[in-house]
């Protein structure tokens, strides 16, 4: 492989990165899972069609992968529902064996979160968005 080759697959693989991380912060800004190749077309209007499916297949895998989801999920920029979805993961604890995996630090911990709320710094409703699981207020178990 020669230098420009090299150099050309750091700056498409710094690319993906840049835009997972970019299509995350989205899907936390609006609330909800975006549409992936919405995002490429937008991200990268004047590739051409070829290009554009190979770049968008990476960032989808990039995406999978997990490592961009869980770095904006432990900064609070992305409700727990979301990165669950978009890492396929079952619960909260699927996305710390993400970081652990990959050495990142987390943002949180479960214990934590538990303490913020009896503090009362955390609204229970907050937590559980940031875990993913939907809070119902006076529920009763089994309801």
């Amino acid at each position: 492989m020669t230098d420009v080759e090299e150099d050309q697959r750091r700056r498409r693989a710094s690319e993906i990165r840049s835009a997972a991380l970019a299509y995350v912060r989205e899907c936390g800004r609006r609330g909800e899972v975006v549409d992936v190749t919405e995002f490429a077309l937008r991200r990268w209007p004047r590739d051409g069609a070829v290009k554009r499916a190979i770049m968008t297949q990476a960032l989808a895998d990039d995406i999978a992968d997990g490592v961009p989801v869980v770095d904006v999920w432990r900064r609070f920029e992305l409700l727990g529902k979301i990165a669950l979805h978009l890492t396929g993961a079952s619960g909260y604890q699927a996305l710390y064996d993400i970081l652990e995996r990959n050495a990142l630090s987390p943002g949180f911990t479960a214990t934590q979160i538990a303490r913020w709320v009896s503090e009362g710094s955390l609204a229970v409703e907050r937590a559980a968005e940031i875990l993913g699981r939907r809070y119902q207020r006076n529920s009763r178990p089994g309801e």
